[in-house]
């Protein structure tokens, strides 16, 4: 699972980004003194110490590859499920 280093600066690009755009959200969501904001901001480091765990055990067994391009794209592919998955969350209360 090769990818070249334009290729693996284009996808962290990317990544960036998109949680910036999850960053904006919940800063809006927390600014306008919404009920669950105090929820938000909990799950928001637990989701980051979780991520942080599970990418960790995944690099102990292996499981991210063992070239450094391949970690370093099975790692992003990891943060991005999970920014996706909450700028869809988010998103779909701005609604």
């Amino acid at each position: 699972m090769f990818a070249g280093p334009a290729a693996l600066l284009d996808a962290a690009g990317a990544l960036w980004v998109e949680a910036g755009s999850v960053i904006a959200l919940r800063a809006a969501r927390i600014g306008q003194g919404d009920p669950g904001a105090g929820d938000e901001m909990v799950r928001m480091v637990a989701e980051k110490v979780w991520a942080g765990w599970e990418l960790g055990f995944a690099l102990a067994w292996g499981q991210l590859g063992h070239d450094p391009s391949t970690v370093f794209s099975r790692t992003l592919k990891h943060y991005r499920r999970a920014v996706q998955a909450n700028f869809d969350r988010l998103s779909a209360n701005e609604r």
